[in-house]
């Protein structure tokens, strides 16, 4: 990889600081021969080398104060990409902007590159990977403290932080270049892992046998696409043509909304755009209170199959053809009954306009005689009919641990039908009953340090952002796979 390495950051970097532990190859002497490098030896202590690892993240920068403008925290398979690198580095600089995040894939090869490419000519198609969402480049002047989290997916930093208003850099890994060199890299690596780690279950996933690997690699290849910037897209610019900027464009995302209605994303540091996009919709989770991914899913079945974000599918087509976001708002009945053009966005007026008590997102909700009536109610609430909604127990797209069993509206809304009102035979879409499962499930208590300590292969895909949550992971398929989410419970004395 150092080849690939060098050939990358050579246009760019000054000086290059590389730890090593121990190599028994020929690293050592390509290194020596780079004009740039400088070599420095490590060792393990403690039982750990995630641990190590990170307390060198933490450290190793600082020697760059006063003496560099910009430094890049990373492994030797990640390659951070913008097609113009230093002009935009100098750009942050004269805006005061001092520390940039980066926009994650897991780059996918059928094979092991030819040794003289350039990888991010040669391997362009990837999976998205919320795990590479990284802090990694940052002015070392204004940086105090990295304080990086194992494996360095996520960090809390302090200092004179200032930061763009979206990522614009790629982190590209390369590591999923071709089956055999996933298997071997992961046989290398494991030797690696010291007691710590296995205790912690940092780095698990060099430990799966190389038909795990196998699995994993090829259900990274199904999902992996053209990455914009690079290959068939190195026309468009990475923070465009992507879902995340439809979304954040749309005005349909609420993050505050979001990250007070999912209490477990703002705890993991996530933005709501970030993880709404990659996790979100496929929890079922909500953008607004009025848009429902998977009432939006099962209404649209070709949205489904195609595998794409209902939203994204919204704001593209979906509310110009008449696709209704969910049963609590009527967007062809807003735009006719409040005289708006059809370049303006019904859902998007309205979140707009909500608190002002004019508008109501239902013909049936009059919403100034409900102001009227209740002024007392409407404290702490942005909007009278989510209040309504509250107050009257009408299903909300939360995904929050609900108190009770789901309310049966819900359910025979997502089955389509009522037993009670239709008795006899009746078919039910196999999707929807699916649905309905995972309904219940959401009554469902989930340990997660358990969940995750009894299911490594959980732990990893959580490391490698393929999953979010042990709670996500156990209503989309740990349930229907038979794992336990209970948590432990002490003997009786």
């Amino acid at each position: 990889m150092l080849p690939f390495f060098f050939r990358h950051y050579d246009p760019v970097v000054d000086r290059y600081y590389v730890y090593d532990n121990g190599s028994t190859d020929d690293s050592l002497a390509l290194l020596a021969r780079h004009p740039k490098v400088s070599i420095r030896h490590f060792s393990v202590s403690g039982g750990s080398f995630v641990e190590e690892e990170r307390l060198l993240s933490d450290t190793i920068w600082r020697q760059s104060r006063g003496a560099a403008d910009w430094v890049i925290v990373l492994d030797i398979d990640e390659h951070v990409f913008h097609p113009d690198l230093p002009g935009y580095l100098r750009d942050c600089t004269q805006s005061g902007i001092t520390a940039l995040r980066t926009i994650g894939y897991e780059m996918i090869a059928d094979r092991f590159p030819e040794p003289d490419v350039a990888l991010v000519d040669s391997v362009t198609i990837g999976a998205r990977s919320a795990g590479h969402d990284k802090l990694c480049i940052f002015n070392p002047d204004a940086m105090v403290h990295t304080h990086f989290r194992p494996g360095r997916h996520l960090a809390d930093p302090e200092g004179r932080l200032t930061w763009p208003v979206r990522p614009h850099i790629l982190m590209l890994h390369y590591k999923q270049l071709g089956v055999e060199y996933a298997i071997r890299r992961s046989a290398e690596l494991r030797l690696g892992l010291g007691p710590r780690d296995m205790e912690q279950q940092w780095g698990v996933q060099y430990l799966w046998s190389a038909a795990e690997i196998a699995e994993r690699w090829a259900k990274l290849r199904a999902v992996a696409l053209p990455v914009p910037g690079l290959g068939a897209r190195k026309h468009v610019a990475p923070e465009f043509f992507d879902e995340e900027h439809v979304v954040s464009s749309s005005g349909l995302l609420d993050p505050a909304w979001y990250l007070a209605q999912y209490p477990d994303v703002a705890a993991a540091g996530m933005s709501a755009l970030s993880h709404f996009c990659i996790h979100g919709w496929k929890e079922g989770r909500g953008p607004n209170f009025y848009f429902q991914p998977s009432w939006y899913l099962l209404q649209y079945p070709e949205v489904a199959a195609r595998g794409e974000n209902p939203l994204t599918h919204y704001i593209l087509t979906g509310e110009a053809t008449g696709a209704q976001p969910s049963p609590h708002f009527d967007a062809a009945w807003y735009r006719e009954e409040y005289g708006l053009g059809a370049e303006v966005s019904p859902l998007k007026h309205y979140l707009e306009h909500r608190h002002e008590g004019r508008f109501s997102p239902l013909p049936e909700f009059d919403v100034a005689d409900y102001v009227a009536r209740h002024p007392e109610r409407l404290s702490g609430f942005d909007d009278p009919y989510e209040e309504y909604c509250w107050r009257a127990s009408v299903p909300s797209p939360s995904l929050d641990i609900p108190a009770s069993m789901p309310a049966y509206s819900a359910v025979i809304a997502t089955l389509g039908v009522d037993p009670h009102r239709q008795p006899g035979p009746v078919s039910i879409d196999s999707a929807a009953l699916l649905e309905v499962f995972k309904l219940f499930l959401q009554v469902a208590v989930v340990d997660e340090e358990r969940y995750l300590r009894t299911y490594p292969d959980v732990a990893a895909a959580m490391e490698d952002g393929t999953v979010f949550s042990a709670r996500q992971h156990f209503i989309e398929s740990g349930y229907f796979e038979g794992r336990d989410p209970s948590p432990d419970v002490p003997p009786e004395r």
